[in-house]
């Protein structure tokens, strides 16, 4: 205890006490408290503006943060919105889609009365080098039958192959083992479309079978005959893609470009019956 008395700092407490006690006395009866009080707001003033400083300072902090939870609630509005208006816009997209598919199977159905029709979506693919084969959400369950044409309003896909109750394999035209009665629409003469290893990546099959003197030109449209085949008549194969002679037979050697784009495809039709044609 004594050696606190003895510390420095207590002397110094000790004389500012003293002076804050006898100099406003000294002041006072003297009549000069203003000078006393000018003294202190010049010695208050800089804190003042520390105080002010750190208040404004502690102000705009928490505004800060005030503001900061606004815009992560108006962020998050703003994703929602966003992913709202993707969704609109994904089933405006997907209804225009179905629209367009519905429009087409309708104008197909106007062109063939004779056809019953069963739409149906492709849910998977094996394409490679030498295969394309289709896998569709139909089969037994919807009526769907073995060797049944599949196409879409652009032209003819291929046949079924493979079913179950609910899917069905679609062997598209291009594959080796397919074969499809054809003539060209120019000038009515018949052939056969075959697919070939060869061609089939690139969405080709070869027209064979015709008359040495036939007139071929590339950009001919080439139909189906309706003839010994799955399909019914006049539906579209695809457009002649190079002419040329086979060096053996000394006939034409022709290839066709597929209409049907087999690895775009999402929808296609099912010809469930049709009216064989006759000639």
């Amino acid at each position: 205890m004594k050696q606190f008395f003895k510390n420095k700092f207590f002397y110094i407490m000790t004389v500012l006490a003293l002076l804050f006690t006898i100099v406003p006395t000294i002041f006072y009866s003297m009549g000069l408290t203003f000078v006393f009080r000018d003294a202190v707001c010049v010695l208050l003033t800089p804190m003042q503006k520390v105080f002010n400083y750190a208040t404004e300072a502690l102000d705009g902090f928490a505004a800060y943060f005030y503001k900061f939870d606004e815009l992560v609630e108006e962020n998050n509005a703003l994703r929602e919105r966003i992913a709202e208006l993707e969704k609109q816009n994904y089933d405006a997209a997907e209804l225009e889609e179905r629209s367009a598919w519905m429009s087409s199977f309708l104008e197909m159905k106007t062109q063939h009365t004779d056809f019953k029709m069963l739409s149906a979506s492709v849910t998977g693919r094996e394409s490679g080098n030498y295969s394309k084969i289709l896998t569709i959400d139909a089969g037994t369950g919807a009526g769907v039958q073995l060797n049944m044409p599949v196409v879409t309003s652009e032209g003819i896909v291929g046949q079924i192959t493979e079913l179950g109750y609910n899917w069905a394999k679609v062997t598209t035209i291009v594959e080796a083992q397919s074969a499809v009665g054809a003539y060209i629409e120019r000038t009515d003469e018949a052939g056969i479309c075959e697919g070939a290893f060869e061609l089939s990546a690139d969405g080709l099959c070869r027209l064979s079978y015709l008359p040495a003197e036939a007139d071929v030109k590339v950009g001919d449209r080439v139909l189906s005959t309706g003839f010994g085949s799955v399909y019914p008549r006049g539906l579209v194969i695809g457009y002649v893609e190079t002419v040329g002679i086979n060096e053996f037979t000394r006939s034409p050697d022709v290839t066709v470009k597929c209409a049907a784009d087999f690895s775009e495809l999402t929808q296609v039709m099912i010809i469930t019956d049709y009216e064989i044609y006759v000639e």
